[in-house]
């Protein structure tokens, strides 16, 4: 058909018109899973780049895909927060390849902040930021470097002593309140960034959840739904039955409402002492006697949980046993 060029040129361009149609759809094939390509990808509540931020994820995220729309993609994050993220920012795969990738040897960056070399030197072009938590695959080790790939094919060189083999971190991570607090004292500074999970910048509840991730588990992403799950403490005045890692939570009546609205969360630390997100990542005391004291906060505490006693248990997931870091079969898995 001589025309043929022409037809579908001009089938394409009716195809994009009537998709901007309200109540029109075009059917599109779309793989299943995807990986984060990018060291810190947004992800927003609608399809836009001005839509309000949701959450972050994290290089080499697995992602569930289960809609596309105009150069974006509707995922399922491992805490099973649904959202939107641009097409530029994850690799699409299907069930065969992303099992590859489970199947792979891979690496986790465990510094703050570094980079991935295009060569083996600390001098060479930069192929991409890192941060903590970020995961690719690895082959050779090169002197001082690793070789690794990205999700996307992209290869490069990362200094072996910033990272750790991925299958050994997950098996020998030891998540308790030390480690927790600790993970979290060394966030110290990060300035607060609504929607934020990465050290790059955080909100409150994306901090605990980063803290609990670098320590092997999965939690709820915002902190009204981390309040769901754990073991309930009961407070005391002297603070005496926490213990280092609880979860505090605050909160005010909703107007006109019984409901408590949880609206910020941090750890407890000891001694009255707790560390949050809140402008920047610090430490305060619920004790008046502390200069460190803050009245506001103590008169909003209205709940603690302990996770840690409850590692398995509904909300609170071992990276190793989460259903996106394990090998999928043809039926869906259900985080």
């Amino acid at each position: 058909m001589k025309n043929r060029p022409y037809v579908i040129c001009i089938f394409v361009l009716t195809l994009s018109f009537l998709s901007t149609l309200p109540g029109f759809s075009v059917e599109e094939t779309v793989e299943p899973y995807a990986l984060v390509t990018v060291s810190v990808a947004n992800m927003r509540c609608q399809p836009l780049y001005a839509a309000e931020m949701a959450t972050q994820c994290l290089l080499g995220s697995p992602l569930r895909v289960t809609e596309k729309k105009a150069g974006w993609y509707r995922v399922l994050t491992p805490d099973n927060y649904d959202c939107w993220v641009n097409a530029g920012s994850l690799t699409l795969l299907s069930r065969e390849i992303f099992n590859q990738w489970i199947k792979s040897p891979k690496i986790i960056y465990l510094q703050d902040h570094g980079f991935v070399f295009s060569q083996p030197e600390s001098n060479a072009p930069r192929i991409s930021d890192l941060v903590s938590g970020c995961v690719l695959q690895n082959s050779e080790t090169t002197g001082n470097f690793i070789a690794v790939c990205f999700p996307d094919g992209r290869n490069g060189y990362v200094l072996k002593k910033d990272c750790q083999d991925f299958e050994n971190w997950k098996q020998n991570v030891q998540l308790n309140g030390d480690n927790l607090v600790k993970k979290a004292v060394d966030l110290m500074g990060v300035p607060y960034l609504w929607g934020g999970t990465s050290s790059k910048m955080l909100d409150c509840s994306g901090m605990t959840k980063l803290c609990f991730f670098l320590n092997g588990v999965i939690i709820p992403r915002n902190a009204s739904n981390q309040a769901e799950v754990g073991e309930l403490i009961d407070i005391k005045k002297d603070f005496t039955n926490l213990k280092k890692g609880d979860l505090l939570f605050f909160g005010t009546l909703a107007e006109g409402k019984k409901r408590m609205r949880i609206s910020h969360t941090g750890f407890y630390m000891e001694n009255g002492l707790m560390i949050h997100e809140a402008g920047r990542v610090h430490i305060n005391s619920l004790k008046p006697e502390s200069e460190l004291y803050d009245q506001s906060l103590a008169n909003r505490l209205v709940m603690v949980r302990r996770l840690t006693t409850k590692i398995g248990e509904k909300g609170i997931v071992p990276i190793n046993d989460h259903p996106l870091y394990r090998l999928q079969n043809n039926a869906i898995d259900e985080p």
